[in-house]
């Protein structure tokens, strides 16, 4: 299993809050920024934003161990051997 122990990303969030006085509505604008890349992306939607969040934190993870060694590992975690039971004092 071949993994990349250490991986750095910066992600900026950035938030306004815009009020429109010809609608009363507030809007709020977010910005995702990966700094190493400069790609920045706005959303309007807090779930889209979490959303995107999640790919970007899955994609630093896959950098750090593979998709394919993440399973074997998770496996590895999961130990299904029978327990017994503690003695009563």
């Amino acid at each position: 299993m071949k993994t990349n122990p250490v991986a750095n990303c910066t992600l900026i969030i950035r938030s306004q809050v815009e009020y429109s006085a010809a609608t009363q509505t507030v809007v709020l604008r977010c910005l995702l920024e990966k700094v190493a890349t400069g790609q920045r992306r706005g959303f309007i939607d807090i779930d889209d934003l979490l959303v995107a969040l999640r790919a970007e934190l899955m994609e630093l993870q896959n950098q750090i161990l593979p998709p394919d060694a993440q399973n074997s590992e998770n496996a590895a975690r999961m130990d299904f051997s029978p327990t017994t039971p503690d003695a009563a004092p």
